[in-house]
C-alpha cells in the first residue's frame, strides 16, 4: 500500500505514534508519505521529524493545493490510504483565508 500522513495536527499530535506507524509500515513492505498543505519551501520540519523515519525524499508540500491530484498529477503517485484531520484537503483547493507555517 501507498500511505499518506499529514504533519500539521495529525503527525505533530503524537509523533512518536506515528513514527513507530511509520516503520512498522516500512517494514511490512509499505510505501510511506507526508503529505502536507504546506507550501514546499516550509517542508524543513517535516523532514527533519517524519522524514528521518521514511526519508526525507517522501515528503511533500503542496502549497495548498489539493493533495490527491498534487500526489497523482505531479508526482505520479496513487495513494491508497490517506490519514489527515482535514480530509477536505485531500479532494479541495482551501486557499481562501488559510496560513500556513
Amino acid at each position: 500500500m501507498k500511505l499518506a500522513l499529514d504533519y500539521d495536527d495529525t503527525y505533530t499530535k503524537d509523533p512518536l505514534l506515528w513514527n513507530w506507524f511509520a516503520a512498522e509500515a516500512l517494514k511490512r513492505g509499505h510505501q510511506v508519505y507526508c503529505v502536507s498543505a504546506r507550501g514546499n519551501q516550509h517542508m524543513d520540519d517535516p523532514k527533519m521529524t517524519i522524514g528521518r523515519v521514511i526519508g526525507p525524499e517522501n515528503c511533500f508540500g503542496t502549497g495548498l493545493r489539493p493533495k490527491r491530484a498534487f500526489m497523482r498529477d505531479v508526482h505520479k503517485i496513487k495513494i491508497d490510504v490517506w490519514i489527515d484531520d482535514m480530509p477536505e484537503y485531500i479532494v479541495d483547493d482551501h486557499t481562501e483565508g488559510l496560513y500556513l507555517p
